[in-house]
């Protein structure tokens, strides 16, 4: 059972964010698996747009941190036997989720897209892909969205099989995020595209335990107050969590 928190005293260094003598911990995981949001970096810790703003967001709170890498299956479990306290790696709010935990306030809005073949013959567009075969891997957000694909043939895939299974002509449509379709497209020598019209849109929110809404309280109102400072685009930008100029999914964030 966790204790009650601990009162504390602020200190305030240039240059830096409040930060609590004797604060209370709060425990942050993610499974750093998708790179720029969570991921290893070259000196073998945790990083990434999702985490860094996390870490931020929660000293602002007058939180202390500490991070925790999980497996994805352990992100959810993890909240509800206290293993952890937030989960930041990119989950995307859904009806389903919010009726056993509690979300912050989105702090970045995505979608999930199609990956098709280049070619004669091959879809060029979201309406084209009825009566196609088309995959999506796991059971999160991207086979809800592949779901959502009107008499499509729906093939449930592996996590990382997406580009070999269009290859193969075992699926003609690959359902992902929308940051790993375009990277997969870009790094195919030409033989992918990305369908402009996104297949579902998603916002992503930091998550905790359902009956912890004090916290989530604190979490929102210090995210509130980061995208004001400027902190939240300075983030996107060092991480590169932008789209450019020759994206090929028209959505605007």
């Amino acid at each position: 059972m966790r204790r009650a928190p601990i009162m504390f005293l602020l200190v305030l260094l240039p240059g830096i964010l409040p930060v609590a003598l004797g604060a209370e911990t709060l425990r942050i995981a993610t499974d750093a698996s998708f790179a720029p949001f969570h991921f290893i970096g070259a000196s073998g810790q945790v990083t990434g747009y999702d985490v860094e703003l996390a870490r931020a967001v929660a000293e602002h709170a007058g939180f202390e941190v500490e991070l925790r890498v999980t497996g994805y299956d352990a992100l959810f479990s993890g909240l509800a036997d206290d293993s952890h306290d937030l989960v930041a790696a990119t989950t995307g709010i859904t009806a389903q989720r919010q009726s056993r935990f509690l979300f912050s306030t989105p702090y970045f809005e995505t979608c999930q897209a199609a990956v098709v073949r280049k070619g004669f013959g091959e879809p060029l567009s979201l309406r084209e892909l009825s009566e196609r075969r088309v995959g999506a891997a796991g059971d999160g957000t991207s086979r809800a969205a592949m779901l959502e694909i009107l008499s499509a043939e729906q093939v449930r895939i592996e996590d990382g099989e997406g580009p070999e299974a269009l290859e193969s002509r075992r699926i003609d449509a690959w359902i992902v995020d929308e940051f790993d379709a375009v990277a997969a497209a870009r790094g195919s020598h030409d033989a992918f595209r990305v369908l402009a019209e996104p297949v579902a849109l998603e916002r992503y929110g930091f998550v905790m335990a359902s009956g912890d809404g004090e916290r989530m309280r604190r979490i929102n109102n210090s995210l509130a107050e980061l995208l004001e400072s400027g902190l939240v685009d300075r983030l996107r930008q060092k991480f590169g969590v932008r789209r450019d100029a020759e994206w090929p999914v028209r959505f605007q964030n």
